[in-house]
């Protein structure tokens, strides 16, 4: 994956940047978690030209955890969350979705920026449905 990547560099979802810096303005941590390794995921970061501490809160990879996806417990640690009820979980997979309610997050966003479709997403227990993840600071 990281040579996919070096071949064809990432590019980021219209929006998630901004999105991701209103709701940091906004005293929101944003905490990324992913089922890749850490040095996948640092190599699609750097691509990006994010950094953890300066565009992000924190990065949970796969390798950082004893469960991966569905146990983002250790996102909420990261943020330095103890009242589960006000983490919102987004993703574009079932997974992430189960991650979400694993986790007890109060809300459990599906964003169709992903492979899945809004009719597989909304077959999953779910507090919101979005168009993509810049449309995040628009939940109340």
């Amino acid at each position: 994956m990281t040579a996919a990547y070096a071949a064809t560099p990432p590019t980021a979802i219209p929006g998630a940047a901004e999105a991701i810096g209103e709701l940091r303005a906004a005293g929101v941590k944003v905490v990324l978690q992913t089922g890749y390794s850490r040095d996948i995921a640092e190599s699609i970061l750097d691509a990006l030209g994010w950094t953890v501490g300066q565009h992000v809160d924190g990065l949970v990879a796969d390798d950082d955890v004893p469960l991966s996806r569905p146990a983002p417990f250790r996102a909420v640690e990261r943020a330095r969350v103890s009242e589960v009820g006000r983490v919102l979980v987004a993703g574009d997979t079932p997974n992430d979705l189960a991650a979400g309610r694993n986790a007890g997050a109060g809300f459990v966003v599906g964003v169709l920026t992903g492979a899945a479709t809004a009719a597989e997403l909304g077959g999953h227990r779910h507090t919101h449905l979005l168009r993509s993840v810049a449309d995040l600071p628009s939940l109340p």
